[in-house]
């Protein structure tokens, strides 16, 4: 990326056009802004390289949200880089989305309804006090003048093992949200004996059902066709629950339908997705979809055929055989998500605080921003009163 001065500040050019970098010469950190999917993802693609991130927020995870569903949304993908003066080293990169209500403008993580959990990237440049990261955000603050509002939504404590720097800025709540995960340390044998004995018993008994089952067979698709085969299986098994259920099916929507099947697709191509399939006799009875990243699974969706398999619970024999298959590569870490789901709790999942963040950046935003707050410190309120009834 070349850099022309000019003034005050400075233009970087990446991938073909001009982004901004607001450079205040005695800044111990320089904050980039680079607007538009060609320019954030060219970008991010430049300084991937030692960066630690979630699984939502991968160069593969992004260049699917950013060109398929941000233009449906009429949200404008935007990347932050902010890197340290002296020594040149990424500090920090934020993946957003800009977007527009009325006359509000507000930057949030990239997410646009499908990504569980936001949060920064973290380069190789350490922050290591607070006063290193108050004034990295200064810099961000700064250089996203144009916006009214930013609202960081469901981040967690830590990023690939180290801390979250925004959980230390004024407007910090909890979540909504919260996740939920379990780590295998060993085989899943060893860690099913450690879970409640009448679930493990039941888990047993489904299994050797199963296995009695005429052609019973558990595989992860990878080949085009094998993908597209096990897709549309999860399409019509998540179409028949909602409609059972009467609520909202989120594939019905063309933009979002449109994001799982590329994700499913160039994600398994990339190493980030893996579909799963468990059948009988030929037929899918359950299906598992999610995303791989620094060693844990994270899921997106469970499927089941319905009703008649019930005796078989093939959702929870999908999720097992998955770690099964998962644990032989190196995967110990299985993320439920935040969509509470009765396997997280059948499994022993360990719950997993998520923390907002939400800065006015003028008068404007400020209404917006204290109603989050205040609504963040209530549900701290009675989170601790429930824990100490518990």
């Amino acid at each position: 990326m070349a850099t022309i001065e000019t003034g005050g500040g400075a233009f970087v050019r990446a991938g073909g056009s001009w982004s901004r970098v607001l450079d205040s010469r005695r800044a111990h950190f320089i904050a980039e802004i680079f607007d538009g999917a060609d320019d954030a993802l060219a970008a991010f693609e430049a300084v991937e390289p030692g960066l630690i991130s979630n699984g939502f927020q991968t160069l593969d995870w992004l260049t699917v949200l950013y060109e398929e569903l941000a233009p449906s949304r009429k949200a404008m993908p935007r990347l932050v880089v902010v890197t340290e003066r002296d020594s040149g080293d990424v500090a920090l990169v934020l993946p957003l989305v800009v977007t527009r209500e009325r006359t509000l403008s507000s930057a949030s993580f990239a997410d646009l309804g499908v990504s569980d959990y936001g949060g920064p990237i973290l380069g190789p440049a350490q922050l290591a006090d607070k006063r290193a990261i108050r004034r990295l955000w200064r810099e961000v603050r700064r250089a996203m003048s144009d916006i009214d509002l930013i609202r960081f939504e469901r981040m967690p404590a830590d990023i690939g093992g180290r801390p979250n720097p925004l959980l230390t800025r004024h407007g910090i709540s909890p979540a909504r949200h919260s996740g939920s995960s379990l780590s295998v340390p060993f085989t899943v044998k060893a860690y099913l004996a450690g879970i409640d004995n009448k679930c493990r018993k039941e888990i047993e008994r489904c299994h050797r059902r199963w296995q009695e089952e005429k052609a019973s067979r558990f595989y992860r698709a990878t080949t085009a066709e094998e993908i597209a085969h096990v897709y549309l299986a999860l399409e019509e098994q998540q179409a028949r629950r909602h409609v059972t259920l009467h609520t909202k099916n989120i594939l019905d929507e063309p933009s979002y339908r449109s994001f799982y099947e590329r994700l499913a697709i160039d994600g398994s191509n990339a190493g980030l997705s893996a579909l799963f399939a468990l059948e009988v006799n030929g037929e899918i009875i359950a299906t598992l979809f999610g995303i791989v990243h620094g060693g844990t699974f994270t899921r997106l969706f469970i499927s089941t055929a319905g009703d008649e398999w019930g005796h078989l619970s093939p959702g929870r024999l999908a999720l097992i055989e998955a770690m099964k298959y998962l644990t032989a590569s190196g995967v110990h870490r299985f993320d439920m998500g935040i969509r509470e789901h009765p396997l997280a709790r059948g499994f022993g999942a360990e719950p997993v605080p998520l923390y907002d963040l939400a800065v006015p950046m003028n008068g404007i935003a400020a209404p917006r921003a204290l109603f989050h707050a205040l609504k963040g410190r209530l549900r701290a309120k009675w989170a601790s009163r429930w824990a100490g009834l518990g």
